[in-house]
């Protein structure tokens, strides 16, 4: 994660807590909130942005102003839908990660029962969301294994936990499972990935990101290009229904959480809006099922009925610098101090540590307004 992106998810994080601020702030002034920690949760907001230097970013930026322009409007929806019933609001991001799930805060009942939100700040709307992301192997890996954790999985036969990148533990559950045409194709992300180690974070050439920049667009293209067709082959070897189940999954078109979308004075929430139900309800029907095909670098996933296509799922295929070459917008001559790093380093110099993350990469996009929802 780059300098901007790392500041872009404390922000995000901030929005996190100022929103769950705000709304038991309203819960109270409306008295139905059970207990009466506002400023409790104002604390914990701005400790989180003292923290990591963001009080006067947070205050200017754009994701402060999405919350500002919808809360009191998104809050009154709760209580009209909600009526004589009374309920807190907490922060759960990093508890229910921890769980595998999505929500971001909680809105908890006086019996207990809650609903989760999974809260969505968007800088330019939400006409396309961006979902799940992971690897090519985390990919794959999901259709054929339960995960446990960032980058762990469930033996189905003994129930014990491995590592998804212990290649050798992989592909002999992949062969058990009947599955052994698929190995092909693990190796061709293993063999991307054990390349791309090569080249870019051990590489001498690439201690530069001028000496490279061009190289690394180029096999971004070719190796996502290549991956793609790959998962398709891999797909078409797995049950349609099990592949079925893994994309609703990814989008979040299930009824575990729900969702809530801010952006350009706008919010979606799935709890109020009828076309975001109607489509939960078509894409959970028996009556669903995928279809998939390659895009450039990318695999759509139609999931449609016998009305038509309900939504189309993107998911591109490509590769994830995570930051490996230190890029500041405000570029500077000589070397700069990088703390994390603990060393001085040139404008586009690779980072030794932050350069071991760089991987393969796959992200979930879902058209809400192509589908009609916004």
């Amino acid at each position: 994660m780059g300098a901007g992106s790392r500041e872009d998810h404390y922000m995000q994080d901030a929005a996190e807590a100022y929103i769950v601020w705000l709304l038991q702030k309203l819960a109270q002034k409306y008295n139905v909130a059970l207990t009466n920690d506002a400023e409790d949760k104002k604390t914990i907001f701005n400790i989180y942005c003292y923290d990591r230097e963001i009080e006067s970013t947070f205050r200017k930026s754009i994701y402060k102003e999405n919350i500002d322009a919808v809360i009191d409007d998104f809050f009154v929806n709760l209580i009209t839908k909600y009526p004589n019933r009374k309920f807190d609001f907490v922060d759960v991001e990093k508890e229910f990660r921890d769980k595998k799930l999505k929500g971001d805060f909680i809105m908890q009942f006086e019996n207990g029962s809650y609903i989760s939100f999974s809260l969505k700040n968007y800088k330019k709307g939400f006409d396309r969301i961006q979902l799940c992301s992971g690897t090519w192997h985390s990919f794959l890996n999901n259709f054929l294994f339960k995960a446990v954790g960032v980058g762990t999985f469930k033996d189905p036969f003994t129930g014990q936990v491995f590592q998804g990148c212990d290649y050798e533990y992989r592909d002999n559950l992949v062969e058990r499972l009947g599955y052994s045409s698929l190995t092909y194709v693990y190796n061709f992300f293993d063999d991307v990935n054990e390349t791309i180690k090569s080249v870019y974070t051990y590489g001498e050439r690439a201690n530069y990101w001028s000496n490279i920049s061009t190289q690394w667009k180029s096999d971004c293209k070719s190796y996502g290009l290549e991956a793609a067709n790959k998962v398709i082959d891999a797909l078409n070897v797995i049950d349609n229904n099990k592949v079925k189940e893994r994309i609703i999954k990814m989008a979040g078109l299930t009824y575990d959480e729900e969702i809530l979308l801010v952006g350009k004075g706008k919010y979606l929430c799935s709890l109020f809006n009828k076309k975001y139900v109607d489509m939960l309800k078509r894409v959970n029907s028996k009556e669903c099922r995928v279809e998939y095909a390659t895009k450039r670098k990318s695999v759509v996933f139609n999931l449609k009925d016998d009305s038509g296509i309900i939504v189309p799922i993107e998911v591109p295929f490509t590769l994830q610098k995570n930051g490996a070459w230190y890029l500041p917008k405000k570029k500077y001559s000589g070397t700069e101090y990088h703390k994390k790093e603990k060393i001085s380093l040139y404008h586009g110099q690779r980072r030794p540590k932050k350069s071991k993350e760089i991987s393969t990469s796959t992200n979930t996009y879902l058209p809400l307004k192509k589908a009609g929802i916004c």
